[in-house]
């Protein structure tokens, strides 16, 4: 399935296997959220100022955002440069952020679906989440936290997820499992990035 398949949000029923997806994807990126932030306190310290909004989501009952950051660890450290670099010539605010989020995300997607593609997106969400609050705009967090759910509901990848099993069953799988099933081993291939500055010509053109 691939992203241009868009289904309004009123036409899967919450109890469906998708709208389940979708229902968890909130809770997924905030644990997501969390977790990269305290690994960033723990390796930069002062440089990472204290985000009360990203302390107040610790008691998520999700564990699945944890295990996806694990997993795509390598994923967040080869493109979180470009991912800040991005961000910084796009003038976010919070009336544009929805925008740039869906343009960024479908053309991440637009080659097709994996694992290695919806961590990306976890990544990029965050970044974008913690570069709107550094500018003084809070309670951005859970709004990047609906944009993540409705564009996975939008764009079939709830669907897909569904299909996989479900968010759990990639939070039960280690590092290698996201090469092998995810990504099929090429990590930079199966993300779509197109060379050097492939992310940032995600956020630019038609």
């Amino acid at each position: 399935p691939s992203s241009s398949a868009v289904c309004p949000l009123s036409c899967v029923p919450p109890a469906s296997p998708e709208g389940h997806v979708a229902e968890e994807a909130e809770e997924v990126f905030q644990s997501y959220a969390f977790y990269r932030y305290q690994q960033e306190r723990e390796e930069r310290g002062a440089e990472v100022l204290p985000d009360p909004e990203i302390e107040q989501i610790h008691s998520t009952g999700s564990q699945v955002g944890q295990r996806l950051a694990i997993i795509g660890d390598d994923i967040c450290k080869r493109y979180d440069t470009e991912f800040r670099t991005m961000l910084e010539s796009l003038q976010l605010t919070p009336d544009n952020a929805y925008e740039h989020f869906t343009k960024i995300a479908s053309s991440l997607f637009e080659s097709g679906i994996n694992w290695g593609r919806v961590i990306a997106l976890l990544a990029f969400g965050y970044r974008m989440a913690m570069h709107v609050w550094q500018r003084g705009v809070s309670g951005f967090l859970r709004r990047i936290s609906r944009y993540f759910r409705d564009f996975m509901l939008q764009n079939r990848i709830a669907c897909w997820i569904a299909q996989q099993g479900g968010w759990v069953s990639r939070g039960r799988f280690g590092a290698g499992g996201l090469g092998e099933s995810g990504i099929g081993g090429q990590r930079s291939q199966g993300l779509g990035v197109r060379g050097a500055g492939g992310v940032r010509d995600w956020g630019s053109g038609g």
